[in-house]
């Protein structure tokens, strides 16, 4: 018997006390229900009495004017005019044609050449001489004399050339003021050779040698 007592109790006794906890927990909870409504705690009037909101919603539908139509035009009505038919041939008119008049040819013009005149004589021309130029002109020796002593001048000559270009005379018109500058002129200028021509004997010729000691 005591080994019968020591061996536990079996497991498939726990699910029947869960469910019986459940049950008593069900009939408390609807055993306080049922007390409230009795006792007046929790009435279903107070669920009504909460005010309700009312949202009124109105859709405007806006309103289209309606635009009377136009009235058409009146059709102006034009006549048409009929055009006269004229059955009758239009009157030709007579127009006279004048003769064209007739061109008489001219006649020749005889023109008569005048008399043959004589040939106009040749007008005489005065012959212009121009002074010639020298085609060849060495200076002429500065005196030492007169270098030393700064003398300066100018000579002027009348000279006359011969066809061949040679001077043939030579003449003092101005002087220097120094015999030596124009002795020394004169040796100079009957070098000079001029461009033979048959007018250089006809006349004579001006001709001048200048002496500058910054010329030398």
């Amino acid at each position: 018997m005591s080994s019968l007592l020591s061996h536990p109790t079996p497991r498939f006794n726990r699910p029947y006390k869960v469910i019986i906890f459940v049950l008593a927990s069900l009939l408390l909870h609807v055993a306080l229900v049922t007390y409230t409504y009795q006792s007046g705690l929790l009435t279903v009037d107070d669920i009504d009495s909460i005010p309700t909101k009312t949202i009124r919603a109105s859709l405007q539908v806006p309103i289209v004017e309606e635009i009377p139509p136009t009235p058409p035009k009146p059709v102006e009505i034009v006549p048409i005019k009929k055009k006269k038919i004229v059955t009758q041939a239009p009157s030709v008119k007579k127009v006279a044609v004048k003769p064209k008049p007739v061109k008489k040819k001219p006649r020749p013009v005889t023109v008569k050449k005048p008399a043959a005149s004589p040939l106009p004589s040749p007008i005489k021309k005065p012959i212009v001489f121009s002074t010639p130029q020298p085609s060849y002109q060495p200076k002429p020796k500065y005196p030492s004399i007169a270098r030393r002593r700064g003398v300066e001048g100018i000579v002027i000559f009348e000279i006359s050339v011969a066809n061949n270009g040679h001077v043939n005379q030579a003449f003092i018109i101005e002087s220097s003021g120094s015999s030596a500058l124009d002795k020394a002129a004169m040796q100079a200028i009957k070098t000079w050779r001029f461009p033979p021509s048959q007018f250089n004997s006809l006349s004579n010729f001006k001709q001048k040698i200048e002496f500058r000691l910054n010329a030398y």
